[in-house]
């Protein structure tokens, strides 16, 4: 029966989290350049990863996940690092904090700890890499900067990789291994 609750928030505030996120990204970026959505997007993206991977180390129970998180956590703070360098370069602003929707985000997760954080954190970082990879493999195929295009280009590995891990963790988590 845990399982099932499990399961099932998982599933409401997943779909819940990508909707929204959509929705307010179609409003908010139509006075933009591309590459400056682009740019603001990965950064938020990017602060969000670190930040959730930050609260994984205090909410979250399993090691695995903690791990992963820390990984989260290292990678994801050089590549904001090498963002806002690059963005500064070519002259396009970069956020210094989440827009309201990933602070939704943060905040939604930031309620649960133990097991059900593990799952809904590591359902999140699915979500989060599928959406992430997309946003990139389009900077990289239809952006306007070229060293941007092949700056966006070169991370989608290590984004897969990421997506993979957390795919491998999820699945083998104990909620989702009672399914």
């Amino acid at each position: 029966m845990r399982s099932i609750f499990l399961l099932t928030t998982c599933a409401a505030l997943s779909a819940l989290l990508a909707f929204s996120d959509r929705f307010a990204g179609e409003q908010h970026y139509l006075s933009e350049s591309p590459d400056q959505q682009f740019v603001t997007e990965a950064a938020e993206g990017g602060m969000l990863e670190v930040k959730l991977g930050e609260l994984a180390s205090q909410n979250g129970v399993s090691q695995e996940v903690k791990t992963f998180a820390k990984t989260m956590v290292t990678d994801h703070t050089k590549v904001n690092e090498e963002l806002k360098a690059l963005a500064q370069k070519k002259q396009l602003s970069i956020p210094t904090g989440l827009s309201a929707k990933k602070q939704q985000k943060f905040d939604s997760l930031a309620v649960f700890k133990g097991e059900q954080f593990d799952m809904l954190y590591m359902n999140m970082m699915i979500a989060s890499h599928e959406q992430t990879i997309g946003l990139f493999q389009t900077e990289s195929n239809k952006g306007q900067d070229p060293e941007l295009k092949k700056w966006a280009d070169a991370k989608v590995p290590a984004l897969k990789h990421h997506l993979e891990m957390a795919k491998k963790l999820f699945k083998a988590s104990p909620g989702a291994a009672k399914h």
